[in-house]
């Protein structure tokens, strides 16, 4: 099982507010949105991500008004979603991935720094399971990631149906 799923686009393109086109999974085990953008396929998780927040009218989401650097680690944190946080269905892949996003997150709100973008949503979606998962001792091994997931999934909107995930981040275990 992959976490940069086909529902995983789903719900990015129903937060967005976008259709998502005729979304499919190709002959190389990628995603596929069919009649996106003027009659074109588009493959590719990341690709699909960006055209969705190129096409939104949600405007603090928009690549386009970002600046470089903001447009740049998006662009690296969705390809970090396809390459590494994709196949963190296995313990030891999801283990690795929280402590990479733990040490991101201890200086920073968000995965690019203190505004939400397009990366976090797409994170959002791709780690809800993995968090749900997650004891209360592990949410405090990764204190960082887990301040930063329930600040966003506070927003209903992005939410959706997805369960809210309790964090009581005052029991450390010893």
């Amino acid at each position: 099982m992959v976490l940069c799923s086909i529902e995983c686009v789903q719900r990015i393109s129903e937060y967005l507010e976008i259709p998502p086109g005729k979304l499919q999974i190709t002959q190389n085990n990628t995603i596929a949105a069919d009649n996106l953008v003027k009659n074109t396929s588009i493959e590719g998780f990341s690709t699909i991500i960006q055209a969705y927040a190129n096409l939104s009218k949600q405007q603090d989401l928009h690549l386009g008004n970002s600046d470089r650097i903001t447009q740049t680690l998006v662009r690296q944190w969705l390809e970090y979603a396809v390459m590494c946080i994709n196949y963190a269905d296995m313990p030891a892949n999801a283990k690795r991935v929280l402590k990479e996003l733990n040490t991101v997150l201890r200086d920073n709100t968000y995965v690019t720094g203190t505004s939400k973008t397009i990366a976090d949503v797409a994170l959002y979606y791709a780690l809800h399971s993995i968090m749900s998962a997650l004891t209360c001792q592990e949410q405090a091994e990764h204190v960082h990631v887990s301040r930063w997931f329930d600040n966003v999934q506070q927003e209903a909107k992005l939410r959706q149906k997805l369960k809210v995930i309790q964090f009581d981040l005052m029991h450390l275990y010893i």
